[in-house]
């Protein structure tokens, strides 16, 4: 299906409840269902993101004191970026020179969750039956 009808989708999916998010490393997936509550109605959606090559979550919280929360209940925005939406790098790596190509990755998935955020690199996305095969984003 054409990307140009993928970012509508996404988009309608903001402001919406997280049910339930289930990451399956073996099977290089992540999925999440989604309930979106309209004035006269409410919408089930299932995302799956398949061929996920990285993922990572950053949480907002400022106050390093304080233990890190993640509240992935909410789903305030997602979004598709065709050419990523910068380079993520392995935290192992402590001398930039020393990168190499398997060590950066380029999500082009951004999801803004209630206090976080989680960055994903895949291949394809499906949104209940429609599949979009949107390809990695070139380094």
């Amino acid at each position: 299906m054409s990307t140009s009808k993928l970012k509508p989708l996404l988009n309608n999916l903001s402001q919406s409840i997280i049910k339930k998010m289930d990451i399956n490393i073996p099977k290089d997936m992540i999925s999440i269902d989604i309930k979106k509550e309209n004035p006269d109605s409410c919408d089930e959606y299932k995302v799956v993101f398949e061929e996920v090559f990285s993922f990572y979550f950053v949480n907002e919280n400022t106050n390093l004191v304080k233990k890190a929360y993640f509240d992935c209940t909410k789903l305030t925005s997602i979004g598709y970026y065709e050419n990523g939406i910068g380079e993520f790098a392995n935290a192992d790596v402590s001398d930039i020179e020393e990168l190499k190509a398997e060590d950066v990755s380029l999500p082009n998935f951004a999801l803004e969750l209630k206090n976080s955020s989680m960055f994903i690199e895949a291949r394809s996305i499906k949104i209940n039956d429609k599949k979009f095969k949107v390809g990695y984003p070139n380094i």
